[in-house]
């Protein structure tokens, strides 16, 4: 039988340069596909964290409404009480008196949702210089938060002061106030008369009412601040998605 043997005839150099310029070809262009796979996937995070920061304001926006509404309802109710103060106890219905009283110790804590926020910054995102604006509007709005939740921290001091110092005693019956101090509200009867009450435990009172009202006046101006950036901030972020 007859044996035919291959030739192995070696490259030439040319042949070499060749090869290894399409394994390098081939390398770095995997290597730039994977860079714009992971760019791309980051672009889309991105855009997703905020679409997310966006809807987080606008259930901030939506919570502070209802805030704006107990505020401004707080200063009239501060008014009411400094009015009826003025007036002759024995003319004054209790169920009217210790409405106001207990509408006046209400607190409601703003908690506002912030894990958006809080991953973007982490990311950098706000520290990029395409989303600078945003990071202003986002600076400002925590600027004004800080001064809410501080503003709100006062009050809530002020609400403890007066309760636990044994203030309230001075200002109402503790039987009648037994009755009316429940959750939810019960409504006790309508009586024509409250107990006297000291005139300088009125000016306390009165002392008090002033407090409450500057603290809500001051939350209301905070309020329409932080609803502004944080409109704003939508607004950027739906433009630019």
């Amino acid at each position: 039988m007859e044996v035919h043997h291959h030739s192995h005839k070696p490259k030439n150099w040319k042949e070499y340069i060749t090869e290894f310029i399409m394994l390098f070809a081939a390398v770095t262009l995997g290597f730039f596909a994977e860079n714009i796979r992971e760019h791309l996937a980051e672009s889309h995070k991105k855009q997703e964290t905020l679409e997310a920061v966006a809807r987080d304001f606008e259930k901030d926006i939506n919570q502070l409404e209802f805030h704006k509404s107990f505020d401004l309802n707080k200063i009239k109710i501060c008014d009411s009480i400094d009015n009826i103060l003025t007036k002759d106890p024995n003319l004054i219905d209790q169920q009217d008196y210790y409405r106001l009283v207990n509408s006046f110790m209400n607190f409601w804590k703003f908690n506002t949702n912030s894990r958006s926020r809080i991953e973007s910054e982490s990311k950098g995102y706000f520290s990029d210089k395409e989303n600078q604006e945003l990071a202003y509007y986002i600076s400002k709005y925590n600027f004004y938060l800080m001064d809410f939740t501080n503003n709100a921290e006062m009050e809530q001091e002020y609400y403890m002061d007066f309760y636990n110092k044994n203030n309230l005693i001075h200002f109402v019956d503790a039987e009648i106030y037994k009755q009316s101090a429940h959750f939810p509200r019960s409504i006790i009867p309508h009586k024509i008369g409250i107990r006297q009450i000291k005139p300088e435990y009125k000016e306390d009172f009165k002392l008090y009412t002033t407090g409450i009202r500057v603290m809500n006046e001051i939350g209301l101006y905070n309020i329409d601040s932080l609803q502004f950036y944080a409109k704003k901030a939508i607004n950027l972020i739906n433009k630019k998605n």
